[in-house]
């Protein structure tokens, strides 16, 4: 998905850039679940959050803690808790060679 439209700043006006999100809501599963629903989204699902700059929360935000509630101190731990939608990818994610894991967590971090 890319986004791209105007802005106050005329250098970054008409910019195309890539969140790394759908920006859709996804049901993520009993065990993130905290039963609080929120306008559309039930206690299960919570809207994708971009990943375009994910590799700088520690500079930006001083710590690595993810998900709604913090709980995943780093990239891995956010991705094994998910379930729900997420279930399978979580699951082809832990057969990665230890090689593949490293490339692909490379990758989101330099998002």
């Amino acid at each position: 998905m890319w986004l791209q439209g105007s802005s106050p700043i005329k250098a970054l006006a008409n910019q195309t850039f890539y969140p790394y999100t759908d920006m859709l809501l996804h049901d993520m599963g009993e065990d993130l679940a905290d039963g609080r629903p929120d306008f559309l989204a039930d206690g299960n699902e919570w809207k994708t959050r971009p990943l375009w700059g994910i590799g700088l929360q520690f500079l930006v935000n001083g710590h690595t803690e993810f998900l709604h509630d913090g709980r995943a101190k780093n990239v891995t731990e956010a991705i094994l808790w998910h379930g729900g939608e997420a279930k399978d990818t979580k699951e082809k994610f832990k057969q990665l060679s230890k090689k593949d894991r490293e490339d692909l967590l490379e990758f989101i971090n330099s998002i």
